[in-house]
């Protein structure tokens, strides 16, 4: 054999054996009969994961504190490359009057993304793109940058169904007719997110974190937890504990107290933003002092500052539950009213 003809082939071997671990556009053969047929290796493509895994563990954080749940367990993690069906859309909106006749119209459109195992909408997703230098990676690549247990989620919802599905979601969204959305440039690409699983309460609950734009996704999934006092005095210890923060205590506990109009406050309530002044102080002076008691170390100075703050916020918390102004008095003399809460 020439040696031109054994170079040509090793090349076409090195060039084979790239295309089959990058996933790069190219040709392979398929026998049918005495000739071959070409086809296309399509490349997938993702969005670069550039939220690391300690990055998202400060989001979740972050997260759950929004949502005020303090007492949970984180049990497990992973990192999936989920994919989205990126599409462009245009919906006329149309404006009847009482008797279903067309008043006004407009149109508006947009390039969306969905969830191609769910079919819930992404719009966060085209954002992140639209407003962030963010170029498309080959998937592959992507996997051996981030290494670990990473995994690829397959795609559920196929293009020949894709259409159809689209239309009634962004028709359901919009509360439009069908016949007036229509969809067109649809692009399948990946993106990675990081999946935490956590129990609240022995409940098993995943949260979940784009990998690319740190976006909590499943935002509402997680039930938002009332605040009682502990977590109020808790929220004040946190921010006394750095003195650059003080002013933020200040400013929170002025913002209760003058939130409502002191000119036509009556003099009850006058008296109780007073009083409500008096309490801001007496909670920087006694996280002042507990701060200096842990700096110390006398543990007797601690104890007392924690039942002082535990003494003064129930009562502050008892204190606000009680009616601002007295209830009216009965619709006729003699009419039952109902009891006054303590």
């Amino acid at each position: 054999m020439p040696e031109g003809d054994e170079n040509a082939d090793f090349d076409d071997l090195v060039r084979d054996l790239e295309d089959s671990i990058f996933g790069l556009d190219g040709k392979g053969t398929e026998e049918q009969g005495e000739g071959k047929k070409e086809k296309k290796v399509k490349r997938r493509l993702t969005l670069p994961t550039l939220v690391d895994q300690d990055t998202a563990n400060s989001i979740l954080k972050d997260f759950m504190k929004e949502k005020n749940q303090r007492k949970y367990e984180v049990i497990g993690w992973e990192l999936l490359f989920q994919p989205y069906w990126f599409f462009t859309y245009t919906c006329e909106l149309v404006m009847r009057d009482e008797n279903g006749n067309v008043i006004d119209s407009e149109e508006i459109g947009g390039r969306v993304a969905i969830d191609a195992v769910t079919g819930a909408l992404a719009d966060y997703l085209q954002d992140l793109r639209d407003h962030e230098p963010i170029e498309l990676v080959d998937l592959s690549d992507e996997m051996g940058q981030v290494g670990g247990d990473a995994k690829v989620v397959e795609p559920k919802i196929s293009e020949t169904r894709l259409e159809h599905f689209v239309k009634q979601k962004i028709s359901g969204a919009l509360r439009a007719d069908k016949d007036n959305v229509s969809v067109a440039g649809f692009e399948l690409i990946w993106s990675p997110v990081y999946r935490f699983w956590l129990t609240i309460k022995k409940r098993t609950h995943n949260v979940r974190i784009d990998g690319c734009g740190g976006y909590p996704i499943n935002y509402d999934d997680i039930p938002l937890r009332a605040k009682t006092w502990m977590d109020r005095l808790l929220d004040d210890i946190e921010l006394l504990k750095t003195p650059k923060k003080w002013k933020d205590v200040i400013a929170k506990k002025g913002k209760e107290v003058f939130s409502r109009d002191r000119r036509t406050a009556s003099k009850h309530e006058k008296v109780r933003s007073k009083w409500g002044l008096f309490e801001g102080v007496v909670v920087i002076v006694i996280a002042a002092a507990f701060l200096y008691a842990l700096n110390e170390r006398n543990l007797l100075m601690i104890i007392i500052t924690i039942i002082s703050a535990i003494l003064l916020f129930w009562y502050m918390n008892s204190r606000r539950e009680r009616p601002l102004v007295p209830l009216p008095p009965p619709p006729y003399p003699g009419a039952p009213q109902e009891p006054q809460p303590k």
